[in-house]
């Protein structure tokens, strides 16, 4: 260990670091909590916040593996990089916020979860990439180097986690045996945050210093921890193979009607990643696995492949379809990533001579591609709401979506500085229905409350069935804000969503009722006419989710009215009742039937 600190003395600047680092987090805390300087500033606050929480970690990791000065400098290097990114993660949001604890808009000051997880990671490589060079004495420590360093940051994180629970559980006991003889000091102490915050850190400082000079400790932890994870690699193997070989039989549309699939899939292929490397381990001889965890590691390697590529084709199909948004813009880097890991551990398997030899340079390799994109999207290079809004926009002048199909609420509550740059341009529009649209967006305070449809809006959204029926002009017509009517009792059909109207009639009184089905909810909505001329919601409708064939039977007519236990006749179709709760919103969640 070539540090200055040595034993106690790293000790007492590791504690004195974490207390430090605690003691600036319950100021930044405080201010939040009392909403004065610097929490009224977001580009100070948010930097100030996410530096605190990573850069004093990583400080007290360097101080055990590099001089001082070299741990300075390169803490003061992450430091910048940190700031930076939180600076641009807090302008390019929107300036306010919905809080909601109580429904209000607030100045928006603190750094997205997204850029804390990601630029965690982020750093995490970042660090083993230099503490694995130092150690090494050169730009690009050897790979067994690069691997002990990574698998000692992570088991010493993790184990730090753990320690502070264990510590803060013992803290609790101890509150519960005082207050059993009527002493609560110890629970009035620890509930201010002046004491758990700085006590938090504190800990976690210890923690991490134990587990750094207990080395033993770590390793064998490391050891046992890959070896349970190289005999999980033949199961996914199994499960990965299955599920490839079904798909000629089962086709792709049951993927798509999920919604989910890329990151399902993506998941899978991180998975089959993460057990390779356990099972290939640093790669040195005398840690070969066994024939069959080789055999196994060949094989998922190869597997990776077609779950990177149809995650790719999902991902095609979805942009093309609805434009890039801003999770999609991230789905597009998780895909990059897993087509870069996918291939070069397909050529790594296929390549003759030793198990995987160039998984050592492939994955040293993908690390710096990771953190380069992390970098990228986290700044303006590559931000996915410049990405998404301008794409959107493109869409919408070049005639591809209309602007009563538009998602506005998108550019409203995803897409920051820009959407909100792009709506208040939309909103000065004197074409059609965009800026009338734009103006109700802009003026939203509350992401879960759907924009009231009216008008030639509500049926641009609609497929009206049974085929060649048309809706009642008093719907069209119908003025929702009228009455103060609440949101969620208005016909609920946001963009990127298609959106049924199936008129049928569930009372048996001779009209018709409107049942409106949002393809993103399982829950539908029931309007009848309130006998003014106008219309009200009467009930909702629970169908099973991700079941195509009662969705059809609906707009087909092909389902029978069951007596009714209130007003409205009960559906059933192909052996399946679906109850209308009339003015409520039902619990009960009805199955898809068989085949």
């Amino acid at each position: 260990m070539d540090s200055v600190f040595q034993g106690q003395k790293l000790f007492s600047a590791r504690l004195a670091i974490g207390l430090i680092q605690g003691l600036a987090l319950y100021t930044l805390y405080s201010a939040y909590d009392d909403k004065v300087w610097p929490a009224t500033q977001g580009l100070l606050f948010a930097p100030l916040l996410l530096s605190w929480l990573f850069i004093p970690t990583l400080l007290i990791s360097a101080l055990g593996e590099l001089p001082l000065r070299k741990a300075l400098v390169w803490a003061a290097i992450a430091l910048v990089v940190t700031a930076g990114l939180a600076v641009f993660d807090n302008w390019s949001a929107w300036p306010e916020e919905w809080a909601y604890m109580n429904d209000a808009m607030q100045p928006h000051i603190v750094p997205s979860i997204k850029l804390f997880f990601f630029w965690g990671a982020g750093l995490f490589i970042a660090h083993t990439l230099v503490l694995g060079g130092y150690t090494d004495r050169r730009a690009i420590a050897s790979y067994p180097t690069h691997f002990d360093t990574a698998w000692k940051l992570a088991l010493q994180l993790a184990m730090a986690v753990l320690f502070v629970g264990a510590f803060w559980l013992l803290l609790w006991l101890g509150a519960g045996l005082f207050n059993l003889i009527k002493l609560n000091f110890i629970e009035r102490l620890i509930t201010h945050t002046w004491f758990s915050i700085p006590v938090i850190a504190l800990a976690a400082a210890g923690a991490l210093h134990l587990t750094d000079v207990r080395p033993s400790l770590v390793r064998g932890a490391r050891t046992l921890l890959l070896t349970l994870l190289s005999w999980l690699l033949p199961l996914i193997v199994l499960i990965v193979a299955g599920f490839i070989i079904s798909l000629p039989f089962t086709g792709l549309q049951a993927l798509w009607a999920t919604g989910h699939a890329s990151a399902l899939l993506l998941t899978a292929a991180a998975a089959l990643v993460v057990l390779i490397n356990a099972t290939h381990q640093d790669g040195e001889p005398e840690r070969l696995p066994p024939k069959l965890l080789r055999q196994s590691g060949t094989l998922a390697a190869l597997l990776a492949v077609p779950l990177a590529l149809i995650a790719t084709y999902a991902l095609y199909l979805r942009v093309g379809q609805y434009g890039w948004s801003v999770d999609r813009v991230f789905l597009a880097g998780s895909v990059i990533t897993a087509i870069g890991y996918a291939g070069g551990y397909a050529a790594a398997a296929l390549r003759p001579g030793t198990w995987l030899h160039s998984l050592k340079t492939w994955n040293f390799g993908m690390s710096l591609v990771v953190l380069a994109m992390i970098i990228a999207l986290f700044s303006p290079l590559g931000s996915p709401e410049r990405i998404a809004v301008a794409d959107q926009i493109a869409r919408l002048n070049s005639g591809k979506i209309s602007a009563e199909k538009f998602d506005y609420r998108f550019l409203r509550w995803e897409g920051g500085r820009y959407g909100m740059q792009a709506l208040q341009q939309m909103a000065r529009s004197k074409t059609g229905n965009t800026g009338k649209l734009a103006q109700a967006a802009l003026q939203q305070h509350n992401r879960y409350v759907p924009t009231t449809l009216e008008g030639q809006q509500l049926i641009g959204r609609l497929t009206v069935y049974p085929a060649g029926r048309k809706l009642p002009q008093s719907f069209v017509q119908m003025n929702w804000s009228l009455g103060g009517q609440q949101p969620f009792i208005q016909p609920n059909c946001p963009a990127e969503t298609p959106c049924d109207a199936i008129l049928t009639d569930l009372d048996g009184d001779g009209r018709p009722e409107i049942l409106i089905v949002n393809g993103r909810f399982s829950s539908s909505q029931i309007f009848r006419e309130d006998g003014g001329g106008g219309w009200m919601l009467a009930g909702t409708l629970n169908l099973p989710p991700q079941c195509p064939r009662v969705l059809d039977a609906l707009r087909q007519g092909h389902f029978q009215m069951q007596p009714p236990p209130f007003r409205m006749n009960d559906i059933a179709l192909d052996g399946v009742r679906l109850h209308i709760y009339e003015q409520e919103f039902g619990s009960t969640q009805p199955r898809c039937p068989p085949d």
